[in-house]
């Protein structure tokens, strides 16, 4: 759909602007803010329930998992987290060791030929990954682990660090973006947080492709302009605007500060799509459940963004009324005398 937005736009539009905006940006999705103790005690209650499954399969009793007194464990620190010193470490530890003897049980029942369905099964799966890592950190006294889990409904979603003032971490997809004539293509789309400054290269093959040469001219954030982005463009004779690497000369040129500025200013382009599509499209925070919703609203808005650009080239202004998944989407424009805003 994107191919045939940016082939109408090219019909309709009398020139050409050979210049590509690149930039990233999370897609947060809307899950608890994930803590160790709480994780842990989720998993030792869905191994209770596995455990319980499993043995009236076999015909067996029930096994002995202290469930009150896990439960009188729980409840006493949930209530007043923050009035017990040194009580985090020490509940973490009790759960720890209430989701092994879990795990013992149900790696007993197995053996015997008890079996769960697809999705208990998956669970269990989930959580057993969730108990190795929870083990290391207790272990090894660190909160830093790979592919650490974060929701055991969720196990897909990873943590990025975001860096900005109202979320410093944000638990959902990052994706990698570049705008060129109006359209908006994604290069990468990772549940793990990744260097944006590595797909630079893929970014104007992609372009190289789509036009048959590469652009005249790239904005990017200084993420992007590294060393070995630099040397790239400037042996394809790309120019891409921004200050220079290293120290800040003490004297700089006016012609020059206001280059940059301007550069700046056109690379704004990217950032005003993005709060449109998290905006008006509700990317800002995704209430969605499977990995393949996720990606699929995220493409919707993506298409709806570009064709939104598409409809601004005509002269009269038109309403669109729009549903999806049961979401109702309404898109309003009106001409515009400055098509280059548009598609720069």
């Amino acid at each position: 759909m994107n191919d045939t937005v940016r082939a109408k736009i090219e019909a309709l539009v009398p020139f050409k602007v050979d210049t590509v905006i690149t930039d990233a940006t999370a897609v947060p999705v809307k899950i608890k803010y994930p803590q160790d103790t709480v994780l842990l005690n989720q998993a030792r209650l869905n191994l209770e329930a596995m455990a319980i499954d499993m043995a009236h399969q076999l015909g067996v009793p029930n096994p002995r998992m202290y469930k009150r007194e896990a439960k009188h464990c729980w409840t006493s620190f949930s209530r007043h987290p923050k009035q017990q010193r040194g009580g985090f470490h020490k509940q973490v530890k009790a759960q720890l060791q209430y989701v092994r003897r879990d795990l013992r049980y149900i790696n007993e029942f197995i053996d015997q030929g008890a079996t769960l369905p697809d999705e208990q099964a998956i669970r269990l799966g989930v959580i057993r990954i969730l108990f190795d890592q929870q083990w290391y950190m207790y272990t090894h006294k660190t909160h830093h682990v790979e592919d650490r889990i974060v929701s055991l409904q969720q196990p897909y979603l990873r943590p990025i660090q975001r860096g900005k003032a109202n979320a410093k971490v944000e638990f959902g997809a990052k994706i990698d973006c570049s705008l060129s004539e109006g359209v908006v293509d994604i290069e990468r789309f990772d549940f793990t947080a990744f260097s944006e400054g590595q797909d630079f290269a893929e970014t104007l093959d992609h372009y190289y492709d789509l036009h048959g040469h590469y652009p005249d001219e790239v904005l990017a954030d200084t993420l992007y302009r590294n060393r070995e982005n630099l040397k790239l463009c400037k042996d394809l004779g790309i120019r891409i605007c921004g200050p220079k690497l290293g120290r800040h000369p003490k004297h700089v040129d006016a012609a020059k500060r206001r280059e940059d500025t301007d550069a700046e200013n056109r690379r704004g382009t990217i950032e005003r799509r993005f709060a449109f599509m998290k905006g008006t499209l509700g990317l800002d925070l995704m209430n969605t459940r499977t990995a393949e919703s996720l990606a699929v609203k995220i493409d919707a808005a993506i298409v709806l963004s570009s064709v939104l650009t598409l409809l601004r080239v005509f002269a009269i202004p038109i309403l669109i009324l729009a549903k999806f998944e049961g979401e109702a989407y309404q898109i309003r424009y009106k001409f515009t005398t400055r098509v280059e805003d548009m598609v720069a």
